[in-house]
């Protein structure tokens, strides 16, 4: 089991090698960098091409890989099974236990598998087919059908038939333009079960146009200015739940206390589902007055809920 643990860290060490410092290693340097045999980081590299990737070198034998490689081929690279991560944390623990080193990399790996807590799942191998699948059928210009689209606005799960014109897995985000509707709008992939691809080609070419969401990613061009102040268990909330915040959130100067200033949609999408459920977190609500009158509105729904015996 040991020697299992130490082969695959030293493994994923030699293919963040090739990654990071292309041109820069031979089979050799490797070996002493990792305390291994030459031959073990032969192995490696054997490895490495028996997973779909073209590993070259150059005139003095330092490695690389082949430049813009098929998508396909980084998807079998990024994927590890949850036992190799346990593995992989494992290995970390047997050679720097106690060590802050140690700690930085199983943070480091973390960073890597931990999905959910990077609010997106870009690097999930079910995940990486889905955008597959949508960077081929915008390469070929066809429409694809997104099965089981759970909707949040509409509250319905539900096929859509869609131009796919622009994937951006780091938001999580599909631009499209959906037939049924014949309007622009911006899916989750996260939110698709699967894709379907269509023998049908692109008609509405012209109106694809890409659209910036706010930070709770809703699509809306007519926005409002908001200003919430609130204290540390909402904003990591915030964070968790809405990556893109981070770049309208900063501390006050007061003890705990952060303030959120952006523009948002006019209806509070997704910003008042993260009030309602920090309330007890949530300091001000600076502005503006309509945010707090909807908040009140939805407040008195829910009380009449209860009142009925919801």
């Amino acid at each position: 089991m040991a020697h299992e643990f130490g082969y695959k860290l030293r493994l994923l060490k030699v293919l963040i090698a090739f990654l990071e410092n292309p041109k820069v290693y031979t089979k050799k340097q490797l070996a002493e960098r990792y305390n291994a045999k030459e031959q073990s980081i032969k192995d490696d590299i054997k490895v490495i091409r028996d997973a779909g990737f073209i590993l070259k070198y150059d005139e003095n034998y330092r490695y690389y890989f082949e430049q813009n490689p098929p998508f396909k081929r980084l998807n079998n690279l990024l994927y590890f099974t949850e036992e190799d991560q346990l593995l992989l944390s494992q290995a970390i623990d047997n050679i720097t236990k106690y060590n802050r080193r140690g700690e930085y990399l199983k943070n480091k790996l973390g960073t890597l598998y931990e999905y959910h807590r990077l609010g997106h799942a870009y690097l999930r191998k079910p995940y990486l087919k889905k955008i597959d699948l949508l960077k081929e059928a915008k390469a070929e210009k066809r429409v694809v059908i997104l099965k089981d689209y759970r909707s949040s606005n509409s509250n319905t799960v539900k096929d859509r038939r869609v131009e796919p014109f622009h994937p951006s897995p780091p938001d999580d985000i599909l631009h499209a333009f959906d037939l049924d509707l014949k309007k622009l709008r911006h899916f989750k992939i996260s939110r698709i079960s699967r894709i379907e691809m269509t023998n049908d080609v692109w008609q509405f070419e012209g109106h694809h146009q890409v659209i910036a969401t706010d930070c709770f990613r809703i699509v809306n061009k007519n926005q409002l200015m908001v200003n919430i102040r609130f204290k540390v268990g909402a904003y990591n909330e915030l964070l968790e739940s809405f990556p893109l915040a981070a770049a309208y959130v900063q501390h006050t100067g007061e003890d705990n206390i952060y303030e959120l200033q952006c523009m948002v949609n006019k209806n509070f999408y997704g910003l008042s589902n993260f009030i309602l459920s920090s309330l007890h977190d949530v300091v001000e609500i600076v502005s503006p007055d309509c945010l707090k009158v909807h908040l009140s509105e939805k407040m008195k729904e829910f009380q009449k809920k209860l009142d009925v015996g919801w």
